[in-house]
């Protein structure tokens, strides 16, 4: 048994095609069968079947890929460990990233990463979070930085950093900044002309989603693509908006008040993506050791 072997094994469970999968392996599609006909022989048992124009794994493949997935993990908590024994290096690390985190916790790891880094190069593609999480998997950034992943993917591994409840955002000089935390409830927030993302977004997607759970129909005033533009919006007294409040760490908010919602007390989270399998750079590594370490997340 070869670790190519359980790449290529994972690689096919999650895309359900062998080509797809050995393109995403780098190899062509006849070796990605052979090894994985292997694989099954060396095992005594049957890992897929096909239905249609698709391959799906078996329950023995299932249980199989669960064992995998775990022993594959545990080789990279391996990884990181031996990264902490090094010294650093020179070269480029890239990262994917949404937009929210992109300013709310991006410049502060920068800071501390460069800090024990400083000849290291980076690359940051900001995108909406299904991106991000397709770049890891096709390998074209080394790691992502997410908000409230939906991850169904053997290719990768989610690893949260954080939780956050949402919360309204008003202007300090809002009726409901003068009112006490108890009495905001969702319902009443949204007595408010209400400004929010555009749907493509991951933060409208989650309010779409308590709103419709909740029973109401909401109509926005202002619709906008922009976290920062959506921040003015709210702090002229246009409306308000909900959102989190790591989305208030790095920007000026002189003017903006963030208030509890009394009713509303789901989690949302911030997470850590990379690839499963193929080894992370010694670059990546160290990185990820920052994020993880980064003490003032959450506050």
């Amino acid at each position: 048994m070869e670790f190519r072997q359980l790449t290529y094994f994972l690689t096919a469970a999650q895309t359900q095609n062998f080509r797809k999968a050995a393109d995403l392996c780098y190899v062509a599609q006849p070796a990605l069968s052979r090894q994985i006909a292997a694989l099954e022989e060396e095992l005594g048992i049957t890992l897929f079947r096909r239905v249609k124009q698709r391959v799906v794994l078996t329950p023995a493949g299932q249980e199989f890929a669960n064992y995998v997935k775990s022993a594959l993990d545990t080789l990279q908590q391996g990884q990181f460990a031996m990264s902490r024994l090094q010294q650093g290096q020179g070269g480029t690390l890239s990262i994917g990233c949404n937009e929210s985190l992109a300013t709310a916790l991006l410049p502060e790891v920068f800071s501390r990463f460069r800090g024990q880094y400083p000849d290291v190069r980076m690359k940051v593609s900001v995108n909406r979070t299904d991106e991000v999480i397709s770049l890891v998997e096709q390998g074209e950034v080394d790691l992502g930085l997410i908000f409230d992943p939906d991850v169904r993917s053997e290719i990768v591994v989610l690893q949260e950093l954080f939780r956050q409840q949402l919360q309204v955002l008003v202007s300090s000089e809002h009726p409901l900044a003068r009112q006490e935390p108890r009495e905001i409830t969702l319902s009443r927030a949204l007595e408010e002309p209400l400004i929010l993302l555009d749907e493509s977004a991951r933060l409208r997607k989650v309010l779409d989603r308590i709103f419709l759970q909740r029973g109401f129909v909401i109509s926005p005033s202002v619709e906008i693509s922009s976290v920062e533009g959506l921040k003015e919006l709210v702090r002229h007294g246009s409306g308000i908006t909900l959102i989190s409040p790591a989305l208030m760490r790095s920007a000026h908010h002189e003017g903006l008040t963030l208030l509890p919602i009394s009713d509303l007390q789901e989690e949302f989270i911030y997470a850590l993506v990379y690839r499963r399998f193929g080894t992370l750079s010694l670059l990546a590594r160290q990185f990820i050791d920052i994020v993880l370490k980064t003490k003032t997340l959450t506050e």
